[in-house]
């Protein structure tokens, strides 16, 4: 996702995770990420901006063992354009029961020159049996990060939920059969703490919205086909503060990834 915003980590500190496992585990029946070694991907990615246009190639590369699991390890062959490409390049993925399970770092691009990545371990972004708009999983964090002397605390909340099943899906001419979507949502409440007099007042630069919202479609046997990507944000009015924080008041970006071609065994 070329869209002129920077690709570096940043630690986050992780405060709390839930999901759904005080069900009972069920067994899968089907295949919606065939995890062989060499099983590709390719995308067309068409974006909103004119730099976030290009082609992604998600593929396995082998196995790593992330305490004592055995997940498989995918990357990409260049810098993602795509939202979908992106969380799981250089990340790992393992299966349980009927879940799919996401473990490292994601980067997600919002504020210009202001990196984010959330860390994550076993986040289910996929499960097999479940009812519309069932949340699979949600984490909470926070972090603090200096831009040009402020002092900013980023609260998120990012969170999976099942959306619709279909029995047939149809994207860019190509219909797939038995396909299931999910959600992907990033929330976040800024704040930075301003000198007035002496006295730091925090001060709300974004109320809480959803910057991201990603919905991915899973086609048995294959993988996913389809990623719709909303990304974006819209800061408070600021002008009632002595500050002037240099970030632009808004973003809105609008993204699509449709899978070309791909191998799935």
């Amino acid at each position: 996702m070329r869209n002129k915003l920077l690709l570096v980590g940043l630690s986050l500190f992780v405060l709390s995770c839930s999901s759904d496992d005080s069900t009972e585990p069920i067994e899968s029946t089907s295949d919606f990420l065939p995890l062989t070694d060499a099983n590709y991907w390719d995308y067309n990615v068409e974006s909103s901006v004119a730099e976030g246009n290009g082609s992604d190639h998600l593929y396995i590369s082998g196995d790593v063992v992330i305490d004592s699991n055995t997940y498989k390890k995918f990357e990409t062959e260049n810098t993602a354009y795509g939202f979908f490409s992106n969380i799981l390049g250089d990340n790992a993925i393992r299966k349980a029961d009927d879940k799919i399970l996401l473990t490292g770092s994601t980067s997600v691009d919002f504020f210009e020159d202001i990196p984010f990545s959330v860390d994550v371990a076993d986040f289910i972004i996929f499960k097999e049996n479940t009812t519309n708009n069932q949340v699979l999983g949600t984490l909470t964090g926070v972090f603090e990060q200096e831009y040009e002397g402020y002092p900013i605390e980023f609260n998120y909340t990012l969170t999976s939920t099942a959306k619709e099943s279909l029995t047939a899906y149809t994207v860019d001419g190509d219909e797939y059969t038995n396909v299931k979507s999910m959600e992907l949502k990033l929330s976040i409440t800024a704040v930075v703490n301003v000198d007035l007099g002496g006295i730091s007042v925090p001060v709300t630069i974004m109320p809480q919205q959803d910057v991201v919202t990603s919905t991915q479609y899973y086609a048995e046997n294959i993988g996913v086909v389809h990623v719709s990507t909303d990304l974006g944000y819209e800061l408070s009015d600021l002008s009632a503060y002595p500050i002037t924080i240099p970030i632009p008041e808004s973003a809105d970006i609008h993204q699509e990834e449709i899978l070309t071609t791909y191998v799935a065994e």
